[in-house]
């Protein structure tokens, strides 16, 4: 299943907190085929309406922003996106 995760901020502290945590999850929900990058380009931070990053991008829906790096939260927000992909993929089956 893939996932594209971007962990978008200006390469703090709390950046690389929550790409360790993101990298974490992954690992313990044993998603194969996810991409995560770190974005540090002002640009993403407007494109994606980030005011206080740093902020979790889960294929291109911006989940979480801020210093409040809870690691449920983290991996509700990507448990959330999975499930998504995968009742899409169920409908693309049914039809």
């Amino acid at each position: 299943m893939e996932v594209d995760i971007r962990i978008i901020g200006k390469g703090c502290f709390f950046c690389s907190e929550l790409r360790k945590i993101v990298d974490d999850v992954v690992a313990e929900l044993g998603v194969s085929g996810a991409k995560i990058e770190q974005i540090h380009e002002m640009d993403a931070l407007l494109d994606f309406g980030v005011v206080n990053p740093p902020a979790l991008v889960v294929n291109g829906k911006l989940k979480m922003m801020g210093r409040v790096l809870v690691r449920s939260r983290v991996r509700k927000a990507i448990e959330e996106e999975l499930a998504s992909i995968g009742s899409a993929l169920e409908s693309e089956g049914e039809g």
